[in-house]
């Protein structure tokens, strides 16, 4: 992919918006000045650095699978994957970053464990004329330093959590949070379009709101805590992910409640573990938040190297499920992951 690196290396990226890779431009127009001729690339695999988060639960694994299995050798791709040492260890992932950057990969994709501090490594990648992609999560920094951010719209999946709410608890309810990793977009994004719906509802009083790190076990202690401080006189539970609600769940239980009756819980991603927990009725709904992206992923390598205009955000779609035998159906339907 040599020969196509040293084209993306005369152009430059474009304004927030959209972003058109001039590689087809500078290849027809003969414009090869500071660049090597080079050969015959066309056997040549596309290298592609994923800094990624690694195992962090069942989205996560499903969302970084469907990425390794779009961008295969028999695809045309060469994917060098490296991982966080943990969900929240950003400094790997700045080293990981640096050393594609090093390397020349011909793409990176990204997806953040925080999303401050990259506006450096993207300024890096964007001199050495090396496009980023946002996969899910988005980053604070200029939309001139990246291409576009794939994601499902993470406050309309958020959103449809609140509504749901406010429509199951006409007269309201006491509800609690349990919040990802602090600091990410996601979370933010999710209390965003949670509150859109439910921060001016009536009736509804926000006991709290608390990380439990996408983890089942601390969304179970967390929920045992608020539980127990409350006397139990909480209705509704927001999890942010499948994992935490799961984990609250099994607390509602501990605490000799009912859950699904005496406290519901929605939660959003839509796993096989939660869709189970849906069709038992430990849940009360769940908003699927789509981590089969890796197809589109390649669809837009493809463009930006092909010089074709890239929207700055590409929404990915997903679905909501709502009742045992909406879970039993999205099971039947092979949506769980």
């Amino acid at each position: 992919m040599a020969n196509k690196k040293r084209m993306l290396s005369m152009i430059g990226f474009v304004g927030a918006g959209a972003l058109a890779l001039g590689l087809a431009g500078c290849a027809s127009g003969g414009d090869d000045a500071g660049g090597d001729t080079g050969g015959d690339t066309g056997g040549d695999l596309i290298t592609v650095g994923f800094v990624a988060v690694g195992p962090e639960g069942g989205w996560r694994n499903a969302n970084e699978q469907a990425v390794k299995d779009a961008f295969t050798e028999e695809a045309g791709y060469e994917l060098k994957y490296a991982p966080a040492a943990s969900p929240s260890d950003q400094k790997s992932q700045l080293d990981a970053f640096s050393t594609f950057v090093n390397d020349e990969v011909d793409v990176i994709l990204l997806t953040a464990t925080e999303a401050s501090g990259w506006e450096d490594s993207l300024e890096l990648a964007q001199e050495a004329e090396i496009p980023v992609i946002l996969l899910d999560r988005g980053v604070d920094a200029s939309e001139d330093l990246y291409v576009t951010r794939i994601a499902p719209d993470n406050f309309q999946v958020a959103a449809s959590v609140g509504a749901w709410a406010v429509e199951t608890f006409p007269e309201g309810a006491n509800y609690y949070v349990l919040e990802g990793v602090p600091g990410l977009s996601v979370v933010n994004e999710r209390n965003e379009g949670f509150d859109s719906e439910v921060a001016d509802a009536a009736g509804f009083n926000k006991v709290g709101a608390q990380t439990a790190n996408w983890k089942t076990d601390e969304g179970k202690s967390v929920t045992e805590t608020v539980l127990k401080a409350n006397n139990n006189d909480i209705q509704f539970i927001f999890a942010q992910n499948d994992e935490m609600g799961i984990g609250a769940a099994q607390a509602v239980e501990a605490a000799g409640l009912v859950p699904g009756t005496d406290v519901k819980i929605a939660t959003i991603d839509g796993t096989t573990g939660a869709l189970e927990a849906l069709a038992a009725g430990q849940l009360s709904f769940v908003a699927q938040y789509n981590p089969f992206f890796g197809d589109i992923a390649v669809d837009v390598v493809e463009k930006a190297l092909a010089g074709e205009t890239v929207e700055s955000t590409i929404i990915v779609d997903s679905a909501t499920f709502d009742s045992p035998e909406a879970g039993e159906t999205a099971l039947a339907d092979g949506q769980g992951f």
